[in-house]
Parts: C-alpha cells; sequence; structure tokens
C-alpha cells in the first residue's frame, strides 16, 4: 500500500507541475538545487578519496624539483683552467618515502619507511622532512628502512646559527620530542631567542643548511659555553612524508679523510 501511495503521490505532482508553468518553474529550480547539492557532495567525497594519491604526485613533483635546485650540484670552479667556465656535478639526489612507524615516547626511538634499497635506500642516508631536519638511516632491506631520528638519545649532528655561522653539537637529552639541546656554543657568540639553527653541512650526509629548529631557552654552562634549548622545526608526532638525501660524493670524501687520518 505504501508503494502504490508513494507511486500515486508521484504521478500527480507530476501531473500538477506538466499543467502549471509557475509550479514547473518552481520544480524545477527546486530538483536543480537538489541536484547541485548531491553533486557538490559526490565531488567532494571524490575529493577525499583522491587526497592521499595526489599528495604522493605532488611530493614526487617536490623531488624532481628539488633534484634540479643547485644545492643538489657541487661547483667544481675550473677558473685555474678556462676563467669562464665552471663544471656542475650532482651532489645530492633526492627519493620521497613516507613514514609507516615511529615512536616519540622512548629513549631510543625510531622511524620506519616505506622504502628499501631497491628503490635506492641505503644506510647512513640523511632524512629530512618538510619542516626541517629527520634524521639518519640506520638500517635497510629490500622495500624498508629504519631511521634514527633526532629524537633518539644515539643521534647528534653539527648545527650552526643562521645569522653568524657559530656551530656546536645539537643532541636529545630524551625529555620533550619538541626540544633538543645544542652544545658547545661559546660565551662570545652573540645569541638570542628565536635565532634561527641549521644544519652545518660537516656532516658528510646532510646538505648544508636544512632547518634544525630555534633557539628557545639560553643557559650559561661551565663558565665557557652555553647550552642552548632548542624547539625542533620537526614535529614528529605530525610527521607523514619524509625525503631521503643521498649524498653522490660521500664515498670520495670518507676515502680521502680516512686517507688523511691513516696518514697522520
Amino acid at each position: 500500500m505504501l508503494f502504490l501511495f508513494i507511486f500515486l503521490e508521484g504521478i500527480g505532482v507530476f501531473m500538477l507541475v506538466r499543467n502549471n508553468y509557475i509550479q514547473r518553474i518552481v520544480f524545477a529550480e527546486v530538483t536543480n538545487a537538489m541536484s547541485g547539492g548531491i553533486h557538490e557532495q559526490i565531488s567532494k567525497w571524490h575529493d577525499y578519496l583522491h587526497l592521499k594519491e595526489e599528495n604522493q604526485q605532488l611530493l614526487q613533483e617536490n623531488e624532481r624539483l628539488r633534484n634540479m635546485l643547485p644545492d643538489a650540484y657541487y661547483m667544481s670552479d675550473t677558473t685555474r683552467i678556462v676563467r669562464t667556465d665552471s663544471l656542475n656535478f650532482k651532489r645530492f639526489a633526492y627519493l620521497p618515502a613516507q613514514v609507516i612507524n615511529s615512536t616519540v615516547n622512548k629513549q631510543y626511538n625510531y622511524i620506519t619507511l616505506d622504502r628499501g634499497t631497491k628503490q635506492g635506500v641505503d644506510e647512513d642516508m640523511a632524512v629530512i622532512g618538510p619542516e626541517g631536519i629527520v634524521g639518519i638511516v640506520y638500517s635497510a632491506s629490500d622495500h624498508f628502512s629504519t631511521v634514527i631520528p633526532v629524537v633518539n638519545r644515539n643521534f647528534k649532528v653539527s648545527t650552526k646559527f643562521k645569522k653568524n655561522n657559530f656551530y656546536g653539537s645539537l643532541a636529545w637529552d630524551g625529555r620533550s620530542y619538541r626540544h633538543a639541546i645544542l652544545n658547545e656554543i661559546p660565551l662570545h657568540a652573540p645569541v638570542e631567542l628565536g635565532d634561527s639553527l641549521v644544519v652545518t653541512g660537516y656532516s658528510s650526509s646532510f646538505p648544508a643548511g636544512i632547518p634544525v629548529g630555534v633557539v628557545d631557552k639560553i643557559e650559561q654552562k661551565d663558565g665557557s659555553f652555553y647550552t642552548i634549548g632548542v624547539l625542533l622545526a620537526t614535529d614528529f608526532r605530525k610527521l607523514h612524508y619524509v625525503t631521503v638525501v643521498e649524498d653522490l660524493m660521500k664515498t670520495e670524501q670518507k676515502r680521502l679523510e680516512q686517507k688523511n687520518m691513516e696518514a697522520q
């Protein structure tokens, strides 16, 4: 009976709209509004369902562009031979990856990535995020890799003030996943709250200038050095996409440094 009633009601509405010009216009406006609303909701759901795919495409495009930047190249100056010429050798290669597991509440935290040796990831490669430094690749299997992040008691990196190049060693004290400590900054160095800190580039893994964080605490230590509290640029609880950085000249640099050490 219910279906018969709905059917007859529909016929009645159809006849009313068909034979009345005003009603036909009103009905058309209502149906257009309803249809527009439905299509808008469908479009929103479609965009939501494809958001991950679009993010991945944007990430890959960013890495393609990053690989083309001048910072990815080593400038080999040949002015002693040809004063008007120089050769560009690519120094760093960038590979996008996704965080599939991580911890922030332990003393020795780790991050797992969805990229391994078959995608070009290997031990000791640097890992950076959208906001700044993340960590170092500790180990890699065929399709996965683990990273020692800044928020691990074993992690250290050479860090400098962006404004004046005074540098020290950044380490994590095991307290807050948003904060680390910068040591070995002499008292004569001009230091202020809010100063920006970046990677020195002395490490054979990280490109110079990668953001580390900002100064949020200043204390004097042992009468000769500051202990600098650092608000880290990377929020490790919100980290989903990263970039693995390969130093294409790392082996050459290490070989030369090892040779010098053996000669001493």
